[in-house]
């Protein structure tokens, strides 16, 4: 199932784009940025001229900067975090957006699990190298959660949004459904209909 769902995003972000090109040149680099051996001072510099470069285009830019940052946080990550931020940066900065405007539609008074944005026990183990995630669990057990993951620093991030009923016995009926972080949102809506069956 999950395969399934991973296939079918990256799918999606493919359409998302196609109308999006590379020109031969950054081309060129972002091949020698995934298969030669860089040392930690390379990555930094091409870090470096990749922003500063005014001949590339924003989306080849967003391109080169992933390469590199990927890079960096497979093979040096204590230099990575200095130079990049943390790896959970991103993630808490999407999902705090997302909170705030939850905030002022929901009442999250009644909310029997934090509300704020939460890391997720997967990461905290070791077995993602991000998740963060935000939830309202009303009185009744039931809850529902919107997840930022990321495999690991070499997997794209992802969103689920997960609705069920807590307790071993409920698993079965538990609702997860996957996107790519650009369907943004297509999860907010999924998750402010969760939202509105959990809210009472």
């Amino acid at each position: 199932m999950y395969l399934a769902q991973v296939t079918k995003q990256r799918t999606q972000r493919i359409r998302l784009m196609s109308d999006k090109n590379i020109s031969p040149k950054v081309q060129r680099v972002l091949d020698l940025i995934q298969t030669q051996e860089n040392s930690k001072t390379e990555l930094i510099n091409y870090f470096n001229n990749i922003n500063n470069d005014p001949s590339i285009s924003d989306y080849e830019r967003e391109s080169l900067v992933k390469a590199v940052e990927t890079e960096m946080r497979t093979k040096f990550p204590k230099s990575a975090k200095k130079i990049l931020g943390g790896k959970s940066a991103k993630a808490q900065e999407f999902l705090e957006e997302i909170f705030h405007s939850l905030e002022k539609e929901f009442d999250w008074s009644k909310n029997c699990v934090g509300s704020k944005v939460k890391v997720g026990g997967s990461m905290i183990s070791g077995k993602e190298y991000v998740c963060w995630y935000i939830s309202y669990k009303n009185d009744d057990g039931y809850s529902t959660g919107l997840h930022y993951r990321q495999k690991t620093p070499k997997d794209d991030p992802y969103l689920d949004v997960d609705y069920r009923k807590v307790g071993k016995e409920f698993e079965k009926d538990k609702k997860v459904k996957i996107f790519p972080v650009e369907l943004k949102d297509d999860a907010l809506n999924l998750y402010k209909n969760f939202l509105t069956k959990t809210i009472k």
